[in-house]
């Protein structure tokens, strides 16, 4: 019975640990690995306003020619040194790339990783129309995890044949996952967008989308792509994240959630389902963040002002609690959660806010009195000097005539 019981109180304690290390799993950031032409730009500037992401950004290639130095150094710094780190990231991103700066063992790594279940996405097909950039894509390990047939679309030449022209997408809504579909009725498909690769298909692939308009005499080019390769899955695009269209907010405002779909699909996560709850989210996600941020900065202006600021700093933290509390709400996908802590945090920040102008009209009051009293008195002793001096002449003296001055018979002072 002792046994029985231990068993049994075993078995409790396990599914007790189990209860608390699921939700920590599930409320964990997606970290990515991007690597190609990543400095500013997109998806970049998405990543660093979204709760749900965190990156690391390794610069592969600088302009249309790649330097191979600063590619070498970048890659030293920022790529991960083992395997154990690589094993931390969920998703890889290969943005255009200089496939040809990366070691072997990098290479490698990034396949290993996809094969035992991390995302990865490629875009712009093969990269460029460059050969030493799409050729060395093309002969790389890494490349056979994702569902473009690159050394196909190299013997094409490049796949650039219409570089420079205009096209649009056609979103599949036979493909059974919903990962563009959801967008369609926000009419994403009229985005017009520039730049793209041809892109082939390998056999065990879905189509999302299709280019429209770019590639005369061809019919249904994908533009987007995905698979399931090992453990992971993988998606190549024919048009490239950094350029116009429907990936970025300048011309498509849904290119962020569009971008973030992509993203929770790659990783095997839940994807949007209301967008438009979603897409107001982000909206006021960006708002406080820039509203925290001001009060900030006011409060960093006051401090300079040489008045105490903690009654402000208290309502700082109180505001990053409620960002905290919200971004945890969003990674778990409980937006109605998330909403009402962001709701919370807008209606104190008004609070927070006018406490930081009181305190600051307060501030300002005593450096405006200080200054008119400075003003006044240099008034009142400049007054006491000139009237002393030319009205009441008390300091006064006249000057008198000396012996030496008389010259000739005159004086002379």
């Amino acid at each position: 019975m002792t046994r029985e019981r231990q068993l049994l109180l075993s078995l409790t304690a396990v599914l007790l640990l189990l209860s608390i290390v699921r939700p920590a799993q599930a409320a964990e950031k997606i970290n990515v690995l991007m690597i190609g032409m990543v400095i500013g730009g997109y998806p970049r500037v998405y990543f660093d306003q979204d709760p749900m992401v965190t990156y690391t950004a390794v610069p592969c290639r600088d302009g249309m020619f790649p330097d191979l130095q600063t590619s070498m150094k970048f890659i030293r710094l920022y790529f991960p040194r083992k395997y154990e780190e690589m094993q931390q990231y969920d998703l890889i991103l290969l943005q255009s790339p200089s496939f040809e700066h990366l070691p072997d063992k990098n290479e490698l790594w990034m396949y290993n990783r996809i094969n035992e279940g991390a995302g990865g996405f490629n875009d712009g097909s093969v990269f460029s129309i460059v050969s030493q950039i799409h050729g060395s894509w093309a002969v790389s390990i890494t490349q056979e995890a994702f569902p473009n047939d690159a050394p196909a679309v190299v013997a094409r030449g490049g796949g650039g044949e219409s570089i420079s022209e205009i096209y649009t997408v056609r979103i599949n809504e036979d493909y059974p996952d919903p990962v563009l579909t959801p967008f369609k009725p926000y009419g994403v498909e009229s985005v017009a967008t520039v730049t793209s690769r041809f892109v082939i298909p390998r056999e065990g692939s879905g189509i999302l989308g299709y280019q429209v308009g770019n590639f005369p005499g061809y019919k249904n080019v994908p533009w987007l792509i995905a698979w399931e390769y090992g453990k992971g899955r993988t998606m190549t695009c024919g048009g490239f994240l950094f350029a116009s269209g429907i990936f970025h907010v300048r011309d498509n405002e849904y290119g962020p959630d569009i971008t973030m779909n992509i993203v929770l699909y790659l990783t095997k996560r839940d994807l949007i389902e209301d967008v438009d709850v979603y897409h107001s989210l982000k909206k006021d996600f960006r708002s406080y963040r820039d509203s925290v941020s001001y009060l900030i900065s006011l409060s960093n202006f006051i401090d300079k002002l040489g008045v105490t600021t903690d009654r402000i700093q208290r309502e700082i933290r109180s505001l990053e609690e409620i960002w905290e509390a919200a971004s945890d709400h969003y990674l778990d996908q409980d937006f109605d959660g998330c909403r009402a802590s962001l709701d919370q945090g807008f209606e104190m920040f008004e609070g927070a806010e006018t406490l930081a102008m009181e305190v600051k009209d307060a501030a300002m009051m005593w450096i405006y009195f200080v200054e008119w009293l400075a003003t006044v008195g240099t008034l009142f002793v400049s007054g006491f000097f000139l009237w002393t001096l030319m009205v009441r002449r008390r300091l006064y003296r006249e000057v008198e005539t000396s012996k030496i001055g008389r010259v000739g018979g005159e004086e002379r002072v």
